[in-house]
């Protein structure tokens, strides 16, 4: 898992950044879905992508250890 690239792709499904030029949200969204049936994605970070909780997924990639209550 590349965590730069997933970063990227959570920033712009959230709307923090536009989607790279040619992209569609759809793509965006297949490769979040990819990324959280991967065996290497952290079980909590799992648990976001599969519930489409970005917003935490992203919180979460900035600091695992802090608890993420919303």
């Amino acid at each position: 898992m590349e965590t730069e690239e997933l970063k990227l792709d959570l920033e712009s499904i959230t709307a923090q950044r536009a989607l790279p030029r040619g992209e569609t949200l759809l793509e965006v969204m297949d490769r979040l879905d990819t990324i959280s049936k991967s065996a290497e994605t952290p079980d909590r970070l799992r648990h976001y992508l599969e519930r489409r909780s970005y917003v935490k997924a992203l919180e979460y990639l900035g600091d695992p250890s802090v608890p993420h209550h919303r």
